[in-house]
């Protein structure tokens, strides 16, 4: 027993002074030569790699390094002239004053904003109910246009030259209808074939000025162009059971002191509809001091959260009447700050209001119009995820965890755990986080209210660096930051701690950044408490963009569902994505750091479980070496000459 027990401590130690830098060959997957010199690569969030040389625009396949499709029309574009189309697999490429949206796999144009006759483009988005993509703008004599474009021809479907001004949302309700709300109006669409079902004034002022014939369309042209570089803040909620929709939209206004200073006040405006037909259900909208919060449906009412700092109420309103039902006279209740998020509870709803740097939480009994602590708690840092349980709600801030007992408003811990969200990981009903304070790990227990200490000696990292990131493994926890990597067992002994030097140019880290940005957004999709309340708040989000609620909803199911309904180029890119979601859900035994090989800058393949370097990429002496990471699949692809692609399998 105790031969065994030396010689794991020897082992232990071995790692933590030697780091086992030994090394294996890096595996070369291939290597392709290519006309011009290349100029920028990308790997995209979807998996998609594209390459641009000064001859030609195109897509590699990523483990073969085959050309899958090329095109010399875009060849020598600007790294900024691409980007990945918001909420879509299309990719959007912009040049000489045209938008151009490709297939990704095949490199079909399907949008060219020139050929469609818009010569200024002001909105496009992806319908995948309708298999369309919804494109909005002026034609080359200044009318407005809009039209929809069949996703898997490219083909114009049809064309509305219709004036719909200033767009603020877009929200498909079925597969054969769409909701348009403008500064002005609100239009419900035929998505098959552009037929208008209706369109009515989304206020009586706005009634007003329709009545008012030309001289209201110039008066509506006027307070357009007024507010034409202005981001509109408007929400959009479809009511889950009645076929209501409200849209919240803020004000904001501007006002002088007597010493001159320039006061900034702001109201928020709710008004509902029918979707049958597009009326109001009320003749004035409910307005709100302050901007806007959230909103939440509730029996037969709306309660309305806005963000109004110290001076916020908070009510809920009769969604028939518009009457307020909370507080004297119907006109609310006041709470601490404004709230910016809200959660729903078997019980009722948890607050998260802020006050300047301050953040408060407080309970919401809904059924008696209610705040049931005695007073609001106060927090470090704005809340990014909570967990319920008997006991009570675990509360994860940018700053701090603890548990509140929703009850009483007490929370179980005299001192809250300073914190990050990356520094935290849950497994089953255990919380373990990285005090950034005592610099020490701590286990919490959800279901029990207590917390222990893991670790008992502080661990420090060189260059500076404070940890950033935790990961649970089977034989220990992993935390690491840019340059430092460190283990410790179950038990709190820890199996080693590594540094590993930068190099001097911060602009090297870009590319492997991006990459690490990419597969932490899949990972945080699937954190257990994330997951609780990015699903719990996947109706409402539902309730504002079909796409976004069905991501929230869940990456797997949110991409199986779209893709059932998407053409064929969409299902691709859903199921790839599903894939690479799968794959982060997996794990990965290694880590890749950006540090030095000798004089050269390198890429490191770092063993997590041993802190030793398995392989390394020499990037050279180059200050802007070219490569691309996809940290997903631990793949690297780096131009090893001028008009030559290297990749790598890590």
């Amino acid at each position: 027993m105790k031969k065994n027990l030396i010689i794991a401590l020897s082992f232990t130690l071995l790692i933590t002074f030697t780091g086992l830098t030994v090394k294996s060959q890096v595996n070369e997957l291939w290597k392709v030569n290519l006309e011009g010199t290349v100029v920028w690569q990308q790997v995209t969030s979807l998996g998609n790699y594209f390459v641009c040389t000064t001859q030609e625009f195109m897509a590699l396949n990523p483990e073969t390094g085959e050309k899958i499709w090329s095109n010399k029309e875009f060849a020598n574009i600007p790294r900024n002239n691409f980007e990945e189309m918001r909420g879509s697999p299309l990719i959007s490429i912009s040049k000489d004053q045209t938008i151009y949206l490709l297939d990704p796999f095949s490199g079909n144009i399907k949008f060219n904003s020139s050929k469609a006759g818009i010569e200024e483009l002001k909105a496009k988005q992806v319908l995948y109910r309708s298999n369309g993509i919804l494109a909005a703008g002026k034609s080359s004599t200044g009318d407005p246009l809009m039209l929809m474009v069949d996703m898997e021809s490219g083909k114009i479907i049809w064309k509305i030259t219709e004036k719909f001004g200033r767009i603020v949302t877009i929200n498909e309700l079925t597969d054969n209808h769409l909701l348009i709300v403008t500064l002005f109006k609100n239009y419900k669409i035929n998505t098959q074939t552009g037929e208008i079902l209706w369109k009515n004034a989304i206020s009586k002022e706005a009634e007003q000025l329709e009545n008012m014939g030309a001289f209201g369309n110039l008066l509506q042209g006027v307070a357009e162009q007024a507010v034409a570089d202005e981001d509109f803040v408007v929400n959009f909620y479809k009511h889950p059971q009645k076929e209501i929709f409200v849209v919240a939209a803020e004000n904001k206004s501007e006002s002088q002191t007597s010493s001159g200073q320039t006061v900034i006040n702001y109201t928020s405006n709710y008004s509902a509809f029918k979707l049958s037909d597009g009326t109001r259900l009320w003749e004035n909208p409910i307005e709100m001091n302050g901007q806007l919060g959230t909103l939440a449906f509730y029996n037969n009412g709306i309660i309305v959260l806005p963000n109004d700092g110290n001076r916020t109420r908070i009510n809920m309103f009769n969604l028939e009447t518009a009457e307020g039902q909370w507080g004297k006279r119907g006109r609310g209740i006041a709470i601490k700050g404004g709230v910016y998020k809200h959660q729903r509870t078997k019980n009722g709803f948890l607050l998260m209001s802020q006050s300047g740097d301050k953040n408060y939480l407080n309970f919401l009994d809904p059924s008696s119009g209610m705040l049931t602590f005695d007073k609001p708690v106060k927090i470090d840092g704005e809340v990014i995820a909570a967990i319920e349980s008997d006991k009570g709600i675990l509360y994860l801030t940018t700053q701090e965890v603890n548990i509140l007992n929703a009850t009483t408003g007490e929370l179980y811990f005299e001192k809250s755990i300073p914190t990050a969200p990356s520094l935290t990981e849950q497994k089953g009903n255990k919380l373990y986080a990285f005090d950034t304070k005592d610099q020490l790990i701590k286990l919490i227990d959800i279901d029990e209210a207590t917390i222990k200490n893991i670790t008992s000696n502080e661990l420090k990292f060189d260059g500076k660096e404070s940890p950033a990131k935790i990961e649970l493994r089977d034989n220990g926890i992993f935390i690491s930051s840019e340059q430092n990597v460190a283990m410790y067992n179950y038990s709190g002994l820890q199996v080693y701690q590594k540094y590993y030097e930068a190099p001097r140019e911060p602009g090297l880290k870009r590319a492997l950044l991006y990459a690490q940005a990419a597969r932490a957004a899949y990972i945080s999709a699937n954190s257990y408490y994330a997951a609780g309340v990015l699903q719990s708040a996947a109706p409402e989000v539902k309730e504002e963009d079909e796409f976004s609620g069905a991501v929230v909803k869940g990456f797997g199911e949110a991409y199986e569902e779209l893709g059932n309904a998407a053409t064929d180029f969409a299902k691709q890119s859903f199921q790839q994505a599903n894939a690479r979601f799968k794959a982060t859900t997996e794990g990965r035994d290694f880590i890749i750091i950006l540090g030095k090989e000798e004089k050269d800058n390198a890429l490191l393949k770092v063993n997590k479980d041993s802190g030793a370097v398995e392989q390394t990429i020499n990037l050279g002496s180059e200050k802007n070496p070219q490569y691309a990471v996809d940290d997903i699949t631990g793949q690297i692809f780096q131009k090893t000459s001028e008009n030559q692609i290297t990749s790598y399998q890590l």
